[in-house]
């Protein structure tokens, strides 16, 4: 489980899940250079007033995509920047999207869906994106799950328009929203966060959990 995760997901989801400790929706994002390493991380920090150099927080564009591409130099000109792929634990949506098009980031890899707010689909919007022939990849089964949790137990512990944000989740991966749900009500991510256990750990138990809910249905 966790330790067949490449390290760019690794990143991703420990990004994502300082996200959540810090208060801002648990979303994390990783650039790979065309050899397949990590040169760039970032996270979601729309709810943060703590300024870090180079990346934007307490802003509703503090998206964790955007913020792993102001890590990089997306003004080279060398042919191996078109090489790169980026990595996000949520699926882009239309700003994070429209970045990545304009970055000529051309390899998108996304673990959960997102039904209301997802734009991968915008692939072919226009004859502009459409050239730029960029590869989505995603969502990914047990990926998708461990991102929905998080995201579910946020939602709910911020009192969002729950109803309308998770309805399409729940169609899509109904055992993340489920666990999610659960873990809510118990506590178990806050829990998690105040012993400061690791990430790693808690992804493997929320998979060991969907495992057994699928083997009881």
């Amino acid at each position: 489980m966790w330790n067949s995760l490449s390290s760019a997901w690794k990143e991703c989801f420990e990004q994502a899940w300082n996200s959540y400790c810090s208060g801002s929706f648990p979303i994390g994002a990783a650039i790979t250079d065309e050899n397949g390493d990590v040169i760039s991380i970032g996270r979601n920090k729309v709810y943060e007033k703590v300024i870090e150099e180079g990346q934007v927080c307490n802003n509703k564009i503090a998206h964790a995509e955007i913020n792993a591409i102001l890590k990089i130099n997306n003004l080279e000109t060398n042919t191996n920047r078109k090489k790169y792929s980026i990595y996000s634990t949520m699926e882009p949506c239309a700003l994070c999207f429209g970045a990545i098009v304009m970055s000529s980031i051309k390899n998108v890899h996304f673990a959960a869906g997102d039904g209301l707010a997802g734009a991968t689909n915008l692939i072919n919007g226009n004859d502009y994106i459409a050239g730029k022939n960029i590869l989505i990849n995603g969502p990914f089964k047990d990926l998708e799950i461990a991102q929905l949790v998080l995201k579910t137990d946020f939602v709910l512990r911020r009192g969002h328009d729950t109803e309308r944000i998770l309805t399409p989740w729940r169609i899509d991966c109904p055992t993340g929203i489920t666990i999610g749900e659960e873990w809510f009500k118990n506590g178990t991510l806050q829990n998690a966060k105040e012993s400061g256990k690791p990430f790693g750990e808690i992804f493997d138990e929320i998979l060991q959990q969907a495992g057994i809910m699928a083997t009881t249905r």
